[in-house]
């Protein structure tokens, strides 16, 4: 009797914590959303060659922690070096027939501008000449009008009046002399002031000089930046995942070079079922298991909730064929508290709290 009683007691003991487990589990899967096959997710990012050329140079290996602006990978580029080099050596050249340029034009400027003012003081001088014997000539004509009254009055010889007309004549000659000496003077400034073209023509030359400087410099900007283009850098604070090519390989314009990831940036995304959406929200708290940290427990908390379920992402644009198979939405959650040693495509485990959704 003693036996069947205590048979009874314990079977009533094991009853009762069977119930109240059995009673904890309902309780706690009707208040948490359960997530068994989640990853540890983060960015991704490949670099790739701009260029077609060899490597020369790899300064890093797998595992290796890389900060942003880190020099990766350099390409040869012996063949860039050069062409920047004749380039410059181009614009030097036209830089220098630019000086030469400048000074014969300010040379000739100079020149014209002296010959212009001399020639300008002789035509002044020769008009000041030219009136002198006009004034001269005019006095004689006068003088030869007062002869002839007097030779007519018989007061003048016929010889003194010939040497008055004599003396008019040679003065008008000397008039008209002095004037064509003007006229040629005259003549001469104006093909000084021609030559001012030549002034036009260095001008003009200037000028395609200059575009020529600016086409240089272009082409030295382009080249410099297809020099960039040899040197690979990190775009980011990063941890080197694969490296695909050797030190002496040629790499192809567009060729994976390295992948690498940031270590600053990582996240969960849990594939939760459709049925279990509506008592999903942002900013829920998240429980985390992590498989590598068997007996740690880690927070996080919901950031996004995905708009599209993961067939149609596998699908792309494609039609979704009509059929019973439960769906699963992407759910993306933020790890507070990662441990040190974390990598991308960890598995984990995520339990949702719900239970203020349902009122408890």
């Amino acid at each position: 009797m003693k036996t069947n009683k205590k048979l009874k007691f314990i079977t009533l003991i094991l009853g009762t914590v069977l119930i109240s487990v059995a009673s904890y589990e309902l309780f706690y899967w009707l208040t948490h959303v359960y997530e068994f096959d989640a990853r540890i997710k983060t960015e991704l990012t490949t670099l790739s060659s701009r260029a077609d050329a060899n490597i020369e140079k790899i300064y890093v290996k797998e595992g290796d922690t890389v900060t942003k602006g880190s020099v990766l990978v350099v390409l040869d580029a012996e063949v860039e070096r050069l062409r920047i080099a004749a380039l410059k050596v181009d614009l030097a050249r036209e830089r220098a027939r630019v000086n030469k340029l400048l000074a014969e034009k300010d040379a000739l400027s100079l020149n014209l501008k002296s010959r212009t003012a001399t020639k300008n003081e002789e035509i002044r001088a020769l008009r000041i000449e030219h009136t002198s014997i006009q004034d001269r000539l005019d006095l004689a004509k006068k003088n030869v009008n007062r002869s002839k009254i007097l030779h007519k009055k018989s007061l003048l010889s016929s010889k003194n009046l010939e040497q008055e007309q004599a003396k008019t004549l040679s003065l008008a000659g000397q008039v008209n002399f002095a004037a064509a000496k003007v006229k040629v003077a005259a003549r001469e400034r104006d093909e000084i002031k021609a030559s001012e073209s030549s002034i036009d023509v260095i001008i003009s030359e200037l000028s395609i000089a200059e575009i020529n400087i600016n086409k240089i410099k272009i082409l030295i900007k382009e080249a410099k930046a297809q020099l960039k283009y040899r040197i690979i850098v990190s775009p980011m604070d990063g941890i080197i995942d694969s490296i695909f090519k050797y030190e002496g390989e040629h790499v192809a314009e567009g060729e994976r070079l390295v992948l690498l990831h940031d270590k600053n940036s990582f996240w969960i995304e849990a594939n939760i079922e459709e049925s279990q959406l509506r008592h999903l929200k942002v900013a829920q708290k998240v429980t985390i298991d992590i498989d590598a940290y068997p007996f740690d427990t880690f927070v996080g908390v919901v950031t996004r909730i995905g708009s599209v379920t993961n067939t149609q992402i596998s699908l792309g644009s494609g039609d979704l064929k009509a059929n019973k198979a439960t769906q699963r939405v992407p759910v993306y959650i933020n790890l507070l508290d990662p441990p040190e040693a974390i990598a991308p495509g960890m598995l984990v485990e995520v339990n949702i709290q719900i239970y203020d959704q349902l009122g408890f």
